[in-house]
């Protein structure tokens, strides 16, 4: 029987175990401290410490688990994989602006079952579990309900190198820009996906992202009340549409228009 709250603070513990070596680390990196890790990414020694930390939290409490990892990779198979993005927002942090976290999320046979994420800057931490609800610094957490849709904030996210022709991401802004209030880019898809949950946001649509992205978040969306879709399942370059049952039905529409055989 699986011991889902015991996973979960271990989840807790080991977001806020990476967190630390962000916060201590904010505003400290250098620009000789960061590398190319691809065109138009980039990476720095935070990234890998915090990762490391988390990575050994986890395989001491579960050694038979797998893990994967933003930085030091991983292996995707067995019941339980853990995804962990230990610096989630990394263009954010190394220039100073604060929205920036840690997420570390966890599949038992392929389904998001637990997440956790910690924000350092705010030391708020977000967490959820399948069953147990979804909470923000241990206070129950739910989607908005606000409605029509001119009255609604919807996230957004498009690749810096993106693998698509930009113009359907154009086209795709320009008709959700079109009918909701608002829309805003943070530019961290597992912060994105929290504030959805606590109703900051009504929806979201993130394009090309990968799993350690989204696992954790995905969960807190789900536990609030929300709604979450990937169009290419828990894989590498995959999107995220997400939103309140009033926003949901209109963005996941608007990308299936654009992106064709999704």
């Amino acid at each position: 029987m699986i011991n889902i709250e015991n996973l979960l603070q271990v989840a807790k513990e080991a977001v806020l175990l990476g967190g630390l070596v962000l916060k201590e680390n904010f505003k400290k990196v250098n620009q000789s401290d960061v590398k190319d890790k691809a065109e138009k990414d980039v990476v720095s020694y935070v990234d890998k410490i915090a990762e490391e930390r988390i990575r050994d939290y986890i395989q001491k409490h579960f050694p038979e688990h797998s893990i994967v990892g933003e930085e030091g990779g991983g292996f995707d198979d067995g019941e339980f994989v853990w995804f962990v993005d230990p610096l989630d927002g990394t263009k954010n942090y190394i220039t100073g602006f604060p929205i920036f976290g840690t997420s570390v999320g966890l599949l038992n046979k392929g389904e998001p079952i637990v997440g956790a994420v910690y924000l350092p800057y705010f030391n708020t931490l977000y967490w959820g579990a399948k069953g147990l609800g979804a909470y923000k610094d241990g206070n129950r957490i739910y989607v908005s309900n606000r409605s029509p849709l001119k009255r609604c904030s919807v996230a957004y996210g498009f690749p810096s190198r993106s693998k698509r022709d930009l113009n359907i991401y154009w086209n795709i802004f320009r008709t959700i820009f079109d009918k909701v209030g608002s829309m805003r880019r943070p530019g961290a898809a597992a912060i994105d996906l929290c504030f959805l949950a606590e109703g900051v946001f009504d929806g979201l649509v993130e394009f090309e992202l990968n799993p350690w992205d989204v696992c954790a978040g995905i969960v807190i969306v789900k536990e609030a009340g929300g709604i979450v879709d990937l169009t290419k399942g828990m894989v590498k370059g995959t999107d995220v549409v997400a939103g309140t049952k009033e926003v949901f039905p209109f963005i996941k529409e608007t990308v299936n228009l654009y992106i064709r055989g999704v």
